[in-house]
């Protein structure tokens, strides 16, 4: 396919390159605002790697996934794809990927010092198919004030001792914790922190009526039902900064992005009055999910040793310290945060200690419907359309007929 072709069907929006070369330029494909941030550093890897070519393409993230589909399809995806970690797992199982066990030997990137959940998410059976690029979590973003108003000095490190605060913070029309009901990550999170996985067998069906998953999904429901929780959907909250700045709320669980945010919208008045906290859980600090972005190189890449050599570029320790300077975006390397000086600021030293703690989501390509439908079975329960145990049933059985496909796969030994 030529580049003309590939600019007439807008799969690609080209960049302005210096030092043009006679070799077809090294096309990265990245989401967001950090694909707009990676352009720079793109010119820097040109200007360090004579000859380099490198053409970024920005996606948004709202149409990024039928995007890859789409050139997936049409044989048409990028040397390199900056892959949310959850997409990891399909595109794995379309074979799209090419494996990194090899380059990572002996490369700059120090690959063992990465969080382990980092790691984890891009690892499938033997095969490490990306190399974490960013990383996030989620934790307690908290009113200090409020919390030393009710008594308490620092926030709960278990589910029990976290009731008596959030019962404490929950009076006079007001709720302790802010946590939609249709956002899945704090419902995956709280799950996660059980012993027993999500899905058993392989991924192949859910496990959900094991007796730590149905005790995660009690403690959620018991939230929203003893009046500690809003009973809200994410469309109802229509501005959390302010409701955060009014006190309407003392918790709220998000992740690395709102640090930046907190900062710019709260009230200069309140900047002193807000921090962050690792999760509790059921008997101490508990785990969250590992989300982030990871760098992978398709298998359809005519340009592989050049790919890798522009991912070694960026994802070595320093260049992730830069990275956090330049976006905000949380280094997957560890030795790289004292480097960001990221464990000077109690802010971000709780996302440390929150992401070695971080566990990843079942690798399966269904696993966003399936999560998708564990916070619409919550709130069945919640509005009392249904028992816990029958929504916990019928949530086996939608995970059984969404993974059939993947069954049938791996009878065939085509996992």
């Amino acid at each position: 396919m030529t580049l003309t072709r590939r600019a007439a069907t807008g799969l690609l929006a080209s960049v302005a390159v210096t030092g043009c070369t006679t070799k077809e330029p090294l096309r990265v494909w990245a989401m967001g605002v950090e694909g707009e941030a990676l352009e720079p550093f793109a010119r820097a890897f040109e200007h360090s790697h004579p000859g380099a070519a490198v053409r970024v393409q920005v996606l948004p993230w709202s149409a990024a996934h039928e995007k890859l589909l789409t050139a997936f399809a049409a044989d048409n995806l990028p040397d390199i794809i900056a892959l949310g970690n959850t997409w990891v797992s399909e595109f794995a199982a379309l074979n799209a990927l090419e494996p990194l066990n090899d380059r990572l030997k002996g490369s700059a990137i120090r690959f063992d010092h990465f969080f382990d959940g980092a790691r984890n998410s891009v690892t499938i059976g033997e095969r490490i198919l990306g190399v974490p690029w960013y990383v996030d979590t989620r934790l307690l973003f908290y009113r200090t004030d409020l919390l030393h108003q009710a008594g308490f000095d620092v926030p709960a490190v278990t589910w029990d001792r976290w009731d008596d605060q959030l019962k404490a913070l929950s009076r006079d029309g007001r709720h302790g914790l802010l946590m939609p009901i249709n956002e899945y990550e704090p419902l995956v999170a709280l799950c996660l922190q059980s012993d027993a996985p999500l899905l058993m067998d392989n991924g192949t069906r859910g496990g959900f009526r094991q007796t730590g998953i149905r005790e995660s999904f009690a403690y959620a429901a018991s939230l929203y039902e003893r009046g500690y929780a809003a009973r809200l959907m994410h469309s109802e909250v229509t501005d959390y900064y302010s409701a955060f700045a009014r006190g309407d709320y003392a918790f709220i669980i998000t992740g690395p992005w709102n640090l930046g945010e907190f900062a710019r919208r709260l009230p200069a008045a309140l900047q002193d009055k807000w921090a962050t906290a690792p999760l509790p859980g059921p008997k101490g600090p508990g785990a969250s999910s590992a989300g982030g972005v990871s760098m992978c190189i398709t298998r359809a890449s005519r340009s592989k040793d050049q790919a890798f050599a522009f991912i070694e570029y960026m994802c070595n320790t320093s260049r992730q310290a830069e990275f956090y300077q330049a976006t905000g975006d949380l280094p997957p390397d560890r030795d790289a945060w004292p480097m960001a000086k990221l464990m000077e600021n109690e802010r971000t030293h709780a996302f440390f200690d929150q992401l070695t703690m971080a566990r990843p989501v079942p690798k399966v390509p269904e696993w966003e419907r399936i999560a998708n439908e564990m916070t619409g079975a919550l709130e069945r329960v919640i509005r009392g359309q249904i028992g816990l145990d029958d929504a916990l049933d019928r949530l086996d059985e939608f995970a059984w007929n969404v993974l059939a496909k993947r069954r049938t796969l791996l009878e065939r030994g085509a996992a």
